[in-house]
């Protein structure tokens, strides 16, 4: 199990929340979907051996929800030294 968090571009009804939340339900994998509204956020709970981040990005843009792309971890030119990169 793992939890992937998707920053939403601009803001969410109600309305919009639950034909994604129904869409990514439809995915194998997805256990749990919830919504935050200030900042749009999506927290989808996968089994990360059959649902990628990608498919859940795909398929809220399918339903007309646009998804922030994943920061690098080095964008700001940090970096621990953990993923060996």
């Amino acid at each position: 199990m793992k939890t992937e968090t998707l920053n939403i571009i601009g803001t969410v009804n109600a309305e919009a929340t639950e034909r994604a939340s129904a869409t990514l339900k439809a995915i194998p994998g997805v256990q749990d979907v919830s919504f935050l509204d200030a900042p749009a956020r999506l927290f989808a709970h996968i089994d990360d051996k059959t649902t990628t981040r990608a498919q859940l990005v795909a398929a809220l843009a399918g339903a007309g929800m646009l998804v922030e792309e994943k920061p690098s971890p080095h964008a700001n030119g940090g970096c621990c030294g953990g993923c060996g990169s």
